[in-house]
């Protein structure tokens, strides 16, 4: 009687990893426009890309708001600043966004593919990792926390590998947070990484010593400590701490920014946050294999970072996969999956190329920007003032503006340096220019004394403006006025 061999599969078969990263990638081409319109930031970053290209400098004061003029300005993401500005200039907004669906299909393919080695699980870690990208989802941008989510990825699993005794170069690290820590102010994300692996460590060292190796526990400290210094290798130097502190301690910036609420589990968007933790816990409660303390230190950190503030789920969203992955061993042995487990263990076993990823983004990248696709890749008229703004280029105002705060940074950008603007979603940090944005926008007592201050000659709103009525009742002139933007200017003396 002959024996049976398997079947060879073939090696150009795509894995797992291959379909994952495809999935995610035209996820994010779908979502594309809304990810270029969900806030007025992108252009502000467009805008101080070009200012430091131009100029070849990095801005130390605010350059681009006029209440703020003169006053220190930290740029926590100068270097993607440019190089978003560079992509923008070379390819359009269609270049932006297949830069973030590259992002955030490299980012999970990371995740996925350490985690289900990990864990030996391949298609309950995929599932995961699924629904991590689907919670991050809430905040596709196209943004630079794009860049950090990607950059927290690789540190998880580089600091993994240092936790379990695996050498790992501490030059990696450094070299990784210097870039890090001058592409955007989430660097700070990965030091805490390695402050959860470092303290899960040094817990388990004072509790269980003799089965602690004190060599992993030398690199994990060595590595967060140089790390940190590292991280202090940009323009801004400590301020991006000192920012990010100031920040979360400002009661009223926080109060006025939803996405600086901890989420809102009524709206459904939060719904599937509400879900990835409801599975947290179950996973935890039923996996007989407790975490490392440093890997219970990261889930439990991220968790409350994002019931704290809605901004902070799409770092939840990488790093709950990565930590519960080994919570899912177990189930790669129930009788229905053991059998799609081997054969997928066989496909994922062959010889590793990046084919089948390389090859999505070139066809996209060939289909997107060879074709009357590009187009649907621009700033949206519904959420942009973009013929007022044309109207503007063409009729250019003398004197300060008035601008609604989350078109700041799109009118800068179209008509700096001839005009600053009063107020964007990025120059404020410390609350003064919010207040004197809502005093005047709500008719509250003192906005005249605003515009007097200011000596602001015209104001560009959103239509039907409160202060628009009221300006038109003091007697300023309507001067532009379409279905969504009305611009109104001060009287002749």
């Amino acid at each position: 009687m002959k024996s049976q061999t398997a079947t060879p599969i073939p090696r150009w078969l795509p894995q797992l990893r291959d379909i994952l990263f495809f999935a995610v990638f035209l996820a994010a081409l779908a979502l594309g426009p809304r990810m270029l319109n969900m806030d007025g930031d992108l252009p502000r970053h467009l805008l101080t890309g070009r200012f430091i290209a131009e100029t070849r400098s990095i801005p130390t004061v605010e350059p681009f708001a006029y209440p703020y003029e003169g006053r220190a300005y930290v740029s926590h993401e100068w270097l993607t600043d440019l190089l978003f500005y560079w992509i923008q200039n070379s390819f359009g907004l269609a270049g932006l966004v297949l830069l973030s669906a590259a992002l955030l299909a490299s980012t999970f393919t990371v995740i996925y593919s350490h985690a289900s080695q990990r864990a030996d699980a391949r298609l309950p870690v995929l599932l995961l990792t699924l629904f991590g990208a689907a919670v991050t989802s809430l905040n596709w941008v196209a943004r630079p926390h794009l860049i950090s989510m990607f950059l927290l990825a690789l540190w998880l699993v580089w600091t993994d590998k240092l936790a379990r005794g695996e050498k790992f170069p501490a030059w990696i690290f450094i070299a990784t947070m210097i870039l890090w820590s001058n592409l955007h102010g989430e660097f700070i994300a990965g030091m805490l990484v390695s402050l959860a692996y470092t303290l899960g460590w040094t817990m388990e060292f004072l509790f269980n010593r003799l089965n602690t190796d004190p060599q992993t526990g030398r690199r994990l400290w060595i590595v967060f400590l140089a790390a940190g210094i590292a991280s202090l290798l940009n323009p801004a130097t400590y301020h991006p701490y000192v920012t990010l502190i100031g920040f979360v301690n400002n009661d009223y910036l926080m109060s006025r920014m939803s996405e600086a609420n901890p989420p809102d589990f009524s709206q459904p968007g939060f719904t599937i946050l509400l879900g990835l933790i409801a599975v947290s816990i179950l996973l935890l409660a039923l996996n007989p294999k407790r975490l490392s303390a440093g890997q219970a230190f990261l889930l439990t950190g991220f968790t409350a970072m994002s019931l704290m503030a809605a901004r902070n789920v799409h770092l939840y969203g990488v790093v709950a996969p990565f930590a519960l992955a080994e919570t899912l061993h177990s189930l790669s042995r129930l009788a229905g999956i053991r059998s799609v487990e081997a054969t997928l263990k066989q496909i994922e076993g062959q010889a590793r190329s990046a084919r089948w990823m390389i090859v999505t983004v070139i066809v996209f990248s060939v289909l997107v920007l060879g074709t009357r696709v590009r187009n649907i890749y621009a700033f949206d008229s519904t959420f942009f003032p973009t013929q007022a703004v044309a109207w503007l280029e063409e009729n250019p105002q003398q004197g300060r503006m008035f601008n609604d705060l989350n078109w700041g940074g799109y009118i800068a950008w179209k008509l700096w340096p001839e005009q600053k603007v009063f107020a964007d979603s990025m120059a404020d940090v410390s609350g003064e220019m919010t207040r004197a944005y809502e005093t005047a926008i709500t008719l509250a007592p003192g906005w005249e004394t605003i515009f007097t201050t200011y000596d602001i000659q015209w104001v560009i709103l959103p239509r039907d403006s409160a202060l628009v009525r009221g300006l038109q009742t003091a007697g300023w002139e309507l001067i532009y006025d379409n279905e969504t933007t009305e611009i109104v200017r001060a009287p002749v003396p």
